[in-house]
């Protein structure tokens, strides 16, 4: 089953390091930081090391 997770953090984007916040559906939390380390890899050709994650929150399912 899928949860819906916010991993947020810092990531070093040309001289700067940046905060980042991104939702992430994923089955567990480790999943969800790996996805959040290849978006943000892919998006800005940035290595691992370059990401630092501060926390990953699983946000509540809201029933409709």
């Amino acid at each position: 089953m899928s949860k819906n997770f916010v991993v947020k953090g810092k990531a070093k984007i040309g001289i700067k390091w940046e905060k980042f916040e991104k939702n992430i559906v994923a089955g567990r939390k480790e999943l969800a930081v790996e996805r959040a380390l290849s978006i943000l890899g892919g998006n800005h050709k940035l290595k691992r090391y370059q990401i630092k994650i501060d926390s990953v929150e699983e946000l509540p399912v809201s029933k409709q």
